[in-house]
């Protein structure tokens, strides 16, 4: 306490006593942790102050995008380009010999969620209300995302060599690398990732940043999980049911479209917890990239096939779908405790 001239007495020290300089438990805890990173920042909130009165009024923030908005801006986008494939006679087979503009659509639908994505964000009032998921993660967890899909299609090709479903020729991979075969599957399984980044991306910005978040917030891992699986396939289908190529020929459509929901509703497990508890989206997008860069560039490379290959190997394959439901279980204790720093 200390005496005023007038002889008030008033505490030395106002408000109440917080002990020593140390801080509080909380304060301490943050110390040991460190700055916080981006992603975990407490959220500015932009304010206007009313002269004369001491109030301040919080301006409006951005909405939550309606996952509503999203669905249907995707299929708003997919079908007519699905429509323009089938009316110019498209074949995925031959997707050079189809118009430009046709081939620019086709290759373009890769980016239709990240587009459905941000009109879903400006329907709410600004891309801010979604973290899409830019963090940096540690090099062992890009490793983690990567050896799912390699080691499920190893296992699937693998086993279609053993047992005779299709011919193991690394011949053919030779061939089209000029390279020894195993410098081949190396550039297949590292530079080779690189352009399918850029695919995964377009996809994977509506799916994971935006589908995924949302769902996680009210849902249970699992159950969000089971959910981009199935719209994740979903998206494919309109392509699988109309347009030829894109699904092998002799391959009954409803075999191929049940084997590529597992394998997406299968790969939807890592690629959720990889989301959530690195809160970031790179792991995705190395996993989602990697098991095309595995399929397309070194496995289907390495094979020579017969009339009953594609129901066993390939996307629609049985042995492809059971490779990869092998490959996320045992690889579960990489994805499901990702390091995130």
């Amino acid at each position: 306490m200390r005496t005023e001239g007038n002889g008030t007495r008033v505490p030395s020290h106002p408000g109440p006593r917080s002990g020593p300089s140390h801080g509080t438990e909380r304060d301490l805890t943050l110390r040991r942790a460190g700055p916080p990173g981006r992603w975990n920042r407490p959220m500015r909130t932009n304010t206007s102050t009313v002269i004369g009165t001491g109030t301040e009024t919080a301006a409006p923030a951005a909405r939550e995008p309606r996952l509503g908005v999203y669905g249907l801006t995707l299929a708003a986008l997919v079908l007519p380009v699905v429509a323009l494939a089938v009316s110019q006679g498209a074949d995925l087979d031959r997707i050079g010999d189809a118009p430009v503009g046709t081939q620019i659509a086709m290759y373009g639908q890769a980016f239709m969620p990240a587009l459905a994505a941000l009109v879903a964000c400006l329907a709410a009032g600004g891309v801010r209300a979604v973290d899409w998921g830019f963090h940096r993660v540690p090099w062992r967890t890009l490793a983690a995302a990567w050896a799912v899909p390699v080691l499920g299609v190893g296992l699937a090709y693998g086993t279609a060599w053993l047992t005779g479903a299709a011919r193991f020729d690394p011949g053919n991979l030779a061939a089209s690398t000029g390279l020894h075969p195993a410098l081949g599957v190396l550039l297949g399984l590292v530079p080779g990732v690189v352009p399918f980044v850029v695919l995964a991306l377009g996809e994977q910005l509506g799916w994971s940043s935006l589908l995924v978040m949302r769902l996680a917030a009210r849902r249970s891992p699992a159950a969000t999980a089971v959910i981009l699986g199935l719209a994740w396939a979903a998206f494919h289908y309109p392509l699988m049911l109309f347009v030829p190529g894109a699904v092998e020929e002799g391959v009954a459509v409803p075999y191929a479209m049940l084997m590529f929901t597992l394998q997406t509703v299968t790969l939807a497990f890592p690629l959720v917890w990889l989301r959530l508890r690195t809160r970031s989206l790179w792991p995705v997008l190395v996993c989602h990239a990697t098991v095309n860069a595995s399929l397309y560039f070194v496995a289907e490379a390495m094979t020579s096939t017969h009339d009953r290959s594609a129901w066993m190997v390939g996307e629609g394959g049985a042995l492809t779908t059971a490779g990869l439901a092998v490959a996320v279980l045992l690889t579960g204790r990489l994805w499901r405790r990702p390091r995130s720093r």
